[in-house]
């Protein structure tokens, strides 16, 4: 056989190896193809028949934004009506602060912060708060008291030497002290005067009976002044304002530079609102010459049933009952809620929360007199929120 045959067999058999390669591969891509075609109707046809889960909706649901849906009917949103009709039914001026189980039911303002300007109530404004401010200087003798610095049981005498041996922190506290106490005047005073006066009252019976007066917690407070090292301003800034959040309050010396300072209002026989006078508010130290908004005071209550401020054995001293008046410390003990209240000539505060910590109802007013109790509107909100 000759070179050139063999030449031409040789490539004749390449050729048909080629052929037979090119032939096995697109054979292999074919079924490939045709495995991917099925596997992909088979699992199409999956996807159609299995059924909607409740998570598969979910989330698809944010992407259909182009429909709004209207608000639901919440038990919140219910309640917020209900009270905010209730309040202007009633005439309510002032700021109101209802919080339950965390959630803002209500924090809104009701007319006007000012009669001449029109300026409305807000959140924002700011009110005097009366004697609801006893139960700041109740708080701070009880952290001092968590310091190792005074006793509550400790005769007052142990820091005041002046004073009547007999008479303890507790009485003071608790207003069972039989103190005179100190009558107020529109001119300006210190608090060592004030404390000196009222020793100088002396006491018209023992302690035991209940007998509530402003100079009990006036001494207190002068105490916490004496106790601390500090202005009383500055423990309350340091000690409690401070740690519950609290941002909108202080003292009557910066009361008229706030831009959402109230102007008090009494209202007349003839229907007319008067503006009272105020006697010069140094006489009322630690009893009555603090402002803040109404929403501060919420913060203040919170701070207090989360035992932010207090320590557990603080907070259950501060909210015992001292006499058959339900009075324990800055606070009446009813049977489930605590409260207290502040009246200053032209402002009506009511403050209460509920033993559980669940339900905070703070109403501010700026109109002294137009509601005959806050307590009843207190338990008729109370009502609304149970319902």
């Amino acid at each position: 056989m000759s070179n050139r045959t063999r030449k031409n067999r040789y490539e004749l058999r390449k050729k048909y190896r080629r052929r037979r390669l090119i032939a096995f591969f697109s054979t292999l891509i074919i079924l490939l193809a045709a495995l991917f075609v099925g596997i992909s109707w088979w699992v199409a046809k999956e996807k159609v028949a299995e059924p909607v889960t409740p998570k598969a909706t979910a989330k698809k649901e944010p992407k259909q934004v182009e429909k709004p849906k209207q608000p639901e009917q919440t038990k919140e949103i219910v309640r917020n009506q209900e009270i905010d009709t209730y309040l202007k039914q009633i005439g309510f001026s002032g700021t109101a602060v209802v919080v339950r189980e965390g959630n803002t039911v209500l924090n809104k303002g009701y007319r006007d912060a000012n009669r001449i300007t029109h300026v409305k109530n807000t959140p924002d404004t700011v009110y005097y708060i009366g004697s609801a401010q006893k139960a700041f200087i109740a708080t701070a003798i009880l952290q001092l008291e968590e310091k190792g610095k005074v006793k509550v049981t400790d005769s007052v005498q142990k820091y005041l030497p002046e004073f009547e041996a007999h008479i303890t922190l507790n009485d003071l506290l608790h207003h069972t002290s039989g103190l005179v106490g100190h009558t107020e005047e529109n001119v300006a005073t210190t608090p060592k005067a004030l404390v000196a006066d009222i020793i100088k009252q002396g006491t018209k019976r023992g302690p035991g009976k209940w007998d509530y007066l402003d100079s009990n917690y006036t001494v207190l407070a002068y105490l916490v002044e004496k106790l601390s090292g500090e202005s009383l301003s500055e423990y309350l800034k340091e000690n409690i304002f401070k740690p519950a959040g609290m941002k909108t309050v202080g003292f009557y010396q910066t009361f008229k530079k706030e831009k959402g300072a109230s102007v008090g209002y009494y209202i007349k026989k003839d229907g007319r609102y008067s503006e009272p006078s105020l006697p010069d508010l140094s006489q009322l130290f630690g009893v009555g010459n603090m402002y803040m908004s109404a929403f501060d005071m919420y913060l203040f209550d919170k701070a207090l049933s989360s035992r932010k401020i207090l320590s557990e054995n603080s907070f259950q001293k501060m909210f015992t009952k001292g006499s058959s008046s339900g009075y324990g410390m800055g606070f009446y003990v009813d049977p489930g809620s605590y409260n207290n209240h502040g009246i200053l000539n032209g402002w009506n505060v009511s403050n209460s929360m509920s033993h559980t910590g669940k339900t905070y109802v703070v109403l501010f007013s700026n109109i002294q007199n137009n509601i005959d109790s806050f307590g009843k509107v207190n338990n008729h909100i109370y009502e609304i929120l149970n319902k």
